[in-house]
């Protein structure tokens, strides 16, 4: 198998290529190191910097290659709003390329990256693949493109199988921007002794999923020639106040409770049944020892 990652030196590409290359695998990183870093990349993959905004770089990149996993996007949603017009070139326009130019190297599978946003503030509980999609934001718009272009090329007999990620969490994810994701940035505040921002009264809940079992399911969907996309996720509703409660019995902190926010989804929770059926795949890491494990670093 000669994968190609894009997006392999960010937070979950870098899991992947890890994973892919201890199976045997001959991996290429394609990155544009925007956000992702170099130092990422494991010693035994290939590097290439470039942006999915250049086809021939992408054209070059894709010699030889069997199975791309495509992961580079522009991901914080409040940017997204802020620049649409550049979500719309790297999220829309990128991943058409990387479709694009996988298909005329010959590829076997493309897994690409989708996301739980799709779903937007729809109240029925779990998530399920074959729900009515509600995107609220030129970020979850472009996902929803990404889908559709998958389905054009799928209809050609193209392999393209989309992963919607919900709230993935590990080891290497940044606390270090404003947009950072809840778990590294509650425990980079707890370990400097800063309170914990809680807004509302932390009974919302979220769908945790550990990044070593989403590169796990980016394996799994490489060896599998299915369509479609599938959840990945925990499969557990879990509550805000929980997060801080595991976070807490590390660092005893206090908790500065704020208004709700605006907008701000109240609940989420994926049914994860296609993908234990169609990639053969389950979660395997539990939230409170996956936080443990960060918390003990």
């Amino acid at each position: 198998m000669r994968v190609l990652i894009t997006g392999g030196a960010g937070f979950i590409g870098s899991h992947a290529a890890t994973l892919l290359t201890e199976k045997g695998a001959s991996v290429c990183v394609f990155d544009s190191l925007v956000s992702g870093k170099r130092e990422r990349v494991p010693a035994r993959a290939n590097f290439i910097q470039g942006d999915i905004r250049d086809r021939a770089a992408l054209d070059a990149a894709m010699k030889g290659v069997t199975h791309v996993v495509h992961l580079a996007a522009l991901v914080s949603v409040p940017e997204s709003v802020r620049h649409p017009e550049e979500t719309f070139a790297v999220n829309v326009e990128g991943t058409q390329n990387v479709f694009a130019a996988a298909h005329a190297a010959g590829a076997q599978q493309v897994v690409y990256a989708s996301s739980a946003a799709v779903y937007g503030d729809a109240p029925e509980l779990p998530k399920r693949e074959d729900m009515a999609l509600a995107p609220q934001s030129p970020y979850a718009e472009s996902k929803v493109q990404n889908e559709s272009d998958a389905v054009r090329m799928a209809a050609k007999g193209f392999s393209l199988m989309g992963l919607r990620f919900f709230n993935v969490y590990g080891p290497g994810q940044s606390a270090d921007h404003a947009y950072a994701s809840v778990v590294p940035r509650f425990i980079k505040e707890a370990r400097a002794g800063q309170p914990l921002p809680l807004t509302g009264d932390g009974s919302q809940t979220r769908d945790f999923i550990h990044v070593s079992d989403v590169a796990r399911a980016i394996a799994a969907a490489l060896e599998s020639d299915a369509n479609g996309v599938c959840n990945i996720a925990s499969g557990d509703a879990t509550r805000i106040s929980e997060l801080i409660d595991l976070i807490r019995a590390a660092c005893p902190v206090e908790v500065q409770v704020l208004p709700p926010r605006p907008g701000d989804i109240l609940h989420s929770v994926a049914d994860i049944s296609r993908a234990k059926e169609v990639l053969h795949w389950s979660p395997t890491v539990s939230f409170p020892d996956g936080i443990r494990e960060l918390l003990s670093v």
